[in-house]
């Protein structure tokens, strides 16, 4: 059975989503992580971001949602970080972690498929070393988000925007279940 390792940029997703469904949709992120891996064995997802400010208002939303994704199996956060420029704060340190984690699981041979969720065209070059490895590699986001370079260069590539989403909502932030101690 093909074994897939899945890759979040969170801040693309995040846009993505309020761009297609609005603010105030929730995510049922274990029902997304099941149909990204259609079937087959998944290794992890692993999700990546940078905590908002604690000045920002949607701040404690955001680290409850952070939280509540440490608990779900089989995933894990890695955190950016969020440095303030003249424009606001810019996200540091998450594009870097994503190529890392990618690139260092493919040499372990830990995944047969990686499937990145992310329209950043700066990972064509990190998609086309792991193929170089015998690895797949399938890419999906947003159309509006999506980078053509980065498209090509996938093995696949499948927009969100055909994603059940009604089948993906979530009513209120999920409980991840508690561990057995």
């Amino acid at each position: 059975m093909e074994r897939v390792a899945i890759f979040i940029d969170g801040s693309n997703l995040y846009k993505g989503l309020v761009q297609h469904l609005g603010s105030d949709y929730r995510l049922n992120f274990v029902e997304f992580i099941t149909l990204l891996t259609a079937g087959r064995k998944l290794l992890r997802a692993y999700y990546y971001n940078a905590p908002l400010p604690p000045e920002d208002p949607a701040a404690k939303a955001h680290q409850s949602f952070l939280n509540y994704l440490k608990r779900v199996p089989y995933v894990t956060v890695r955190l950016g970080r969020l440095e303030r420029r003249a424009e606001g704060f810019v996200e540091k340190g998450v594009d870097i972690q994503i190529a890392i984690d990618i690139l260092r699981l493919a040499y372990a041979d830990a995944y047969d498929i990686a499937i990145l969720v992310s329209g950043d065209g700066d990972f064509a070059e990190v998609v086309r070393v792991v193929q170089d490895m015998g690895k797949q590699v399938e890419n999906t986001t947003f159309h509006a988000l999506s980078s053509h370079r980065l498209a090509q260069q996938a093995d696949r590539f499948y927009p969100l925007d055909d994603f059940p989403w009604e089948r993906l909502r979530a009513t209120s932030l999920p409980q991840a279940p508690e561990a057995e101690g």
